[in-house]
């Protein structure tokens, strides 16, 4: 049995953009206190944040650029996917992931992950 998945229902600042003051501000839902789940036209993104000082449910963004996940979801029940979404890759391991997942990705284009690391 799967225990629930625990996701909080945020807000994030994600920029400077084109100027140094322009800011995006988007709802989510936020994984363990360091992801974030986004809507943006239409397609889900995962990125890493960091929790605002003295706000609750507030995130800045992180260190990271975002990945998007999911394509053309608009109208689908955000949360019940990424809850299905967690759920299936927690039941994977890397390997079963790197072969069923990103390999068959389609328009996908050549990625390294510098898995040399992992010595």
């Amino acid at each position: 049995m799967n225990a629930k998945v625990e996701l909080e229902l945020a807000s994030v600042i994600l920029g400077p953009f084109d100027e140094d003051f322009e800011y995006a501000l988007y709802t989510g839902y936020v994984l363990n206190e360091r992801h974030i789940f986004i809507m943006d036209a239409g397609d889900l993104w995962l990125r890493q944040v960091h929790k605002a000082p003295h706000k609750d449910h507030l995130y800045i963004d992180g260190d990271s650029g975002g990945l998007i996940i999911a394509n053309e979801v608009e109208g689908m029940d955000t949360r019940v996917l990424i809850e299905t979404i967690i759920t299936e890759l927690t039941r994977m391991n890397g390997l079963q992931f790197l072969l069923d997942i990103m390999l068959w990705t389609k328009d996908r284009g050549d990625i390294n992950m510098k898995l040399e690391i992992l010595r």
